[in-house]
């Protein structure tokens, strides 16, 4: 009877120990996983921030691509506007491209 007690003993004391191996086993588990959470959950912050950055680098892209386009325009129209002359009187005169530009705009 006496070893039979000594065993159960050794035993229920062997168990508390991988009870407490195991539950701080659990407890690392948990903080690891509570910590690469917190880092996904950051990592798609700087996701969505970046994917907003993106779209207006986009938008202020394409307008800059469209005033770009517009001022082209102008300077064409500028160009064309003094490579005719405007009566059968006038003295062909040599103008560039900038001349038209600075004068069109008030230059």
């Amino acid at each position: 009877e006496s070893e039979n007690l000594l065993r159960a003993q050794r035993e229920s004391e062997e168990l508390r120990k991988q009870n407490t191996v195991l539950t701080g086993r659990q407890e690392s588990i948990i903080r690891n996983l509570r910590a690469e959470t917190k880092v996904k959950m950051e990592l798609f912050s700087a996701l969505g921030d970046s994917r907003r950055q993106a779209e207006e680098l986009t938008h202020k892209l394409e307008q800059k691509c469209r005033e770009n386009e517009m001022l082209k325009q102008r300077v064409a129209e500028a160009m064309a506007v003094s490579s005719f002359p405007t009566s059968s009187f006038s003295v062909p005169t040599t103008t560039t491209a900038a001349d038209t530009f600075y004068s069109a705009n008030g230059f």
